[in-house]
């Protein structure tokens, strides 16, 4: 997912109204995209066990939410990801997901930013006897834009709304990214995702996959995504570790800015995944990743999924 989105704030209590700030901007003013990406399944354990159901996600993922926390200055590298996602069932084994998201790409060390919105579509069929026990294979396509889509302008409100941090009228330490690139790079985005699945005994599982994914248009981008996971399932409960690892490349100069992606390097990515469903008679579920490393940046990337089952 491609992958990551940060903003960070030195009181630990703005977490929460930061997440609140995420509902907000997912609701009304998304500008478009998905984790980039790997089209990452952070909402993978609610679908493995109940697949056939309706679902509506919203993601938001932030460095500042990664564990340890980093030295890396407040709003350097990947800023405040937000996904919006329909999740709907078609025939008896399949799905298809359709989505946007957001990505802010701030420059450390420098004035230049760089927004990255993406809007998506994706299917997927089961092959084995459920998600949970099998093969899995998909694919997508979308559409990516690459510019100036407002980023700075909700940062800059985040900041003066919601919590003490850098501003756009800030001087020196204390000025907030707001220098974009002139023009924009328009993508045609696909990708192809297959994972497989099979249960070692009692709850735990192992998984096994790789995801692609490639853009053309004024510009290129390609992303590959293999990873191995172990995984627990108890009740409503899952928990996956999983040992990723992902490579990049470019011609969209914006993208690569210090802080964006490292382009042409094999990167180790683990990550910790867990998710809570909701009783029947409330259905909602709640995710929680965590990745290290991302983009070679060592900003690690903590993330929340909420999601209401319907």
């Amino acid at each position: 997912m491609a992958k990551g989105p940060f903003i960070r704030c030195g009181a630990r209590a703005a977490a929460l109204r930061l997440v609140a700030l995420a509902c907000a901007l997912g609701v009304g003013s998304l500008p478009g995209g998905a984790r980039g990406q790997d089209d990452a399944d952070v909402f993978a354990g609610a679908r493995a066990r109940e697949w056939g159901t309706r679902a509506l996600t919203l993601s938001f993922f932030d460095s500042f939410l990664g564990m340890p926390h980093t030295q890396l200055r407040d709003d350097n590298g990947f800023v405040a990801n937000l996904r919006l996602t329909v999740e709907l069932p078609r025939l008896e084994r399949e799905r298809i997901r359709v989505g946007v998201s957001e990505q802010l790409i701030t420059e450390r060390g420098g004035p230049n930013r760089v927004d990255d919105g993406r809007v998506f579509a994706s299917w997927e069929r089961f092959l084995g006897a459920s998600p949970g026990r099998g093969l899995t294979v998909g694919g997508t396509a979308g559409l990516r834009v690459v510019g100036n889509l407002g980023g700075s302008v909700l940062q800059d409100w985040a900041h003066r709304t919601l919590f003490e941090g850098r501003r756009l009228d800030g001087q020196g330490a204390a000025r907030l990214q707001g220098q974009y690139p002139h023009g924009y790079d328009v993508l045609g985005d696909f990708g192809a995702v297959a994972r497989v699945a099979r249960p070692v005994g009692g709850p735990w599982s192992v998984r096994a996959g790789v995801e692609a994914g490639l853009g053309v248009g004024t510009g290129w981008f390609g992303e590959l995504h293999p990873f191995v996971a172990i995984a627990l399932t108890a009740g409503p409960l899952e928990l996956e570790l999983r040992q990723g690892a992902g490579i990049y490349g470019t011609s969209v100069r914006p993208l690569t800015m210090p802080g964006g992606y490292v382009t042409g390097v094999l990167e180790s990515q683990p990550s910790f995944h867990a998710s809570l469903l909701g009783p029947r008679s409330l259905p909602l579920t709640l995710s929680f990743d965590l990745e290290w490393n991302q983009g070679n940046s060592h900003q690690h990337v903590g993330g929340f999924t909420f999601g209401a089952r319907f």
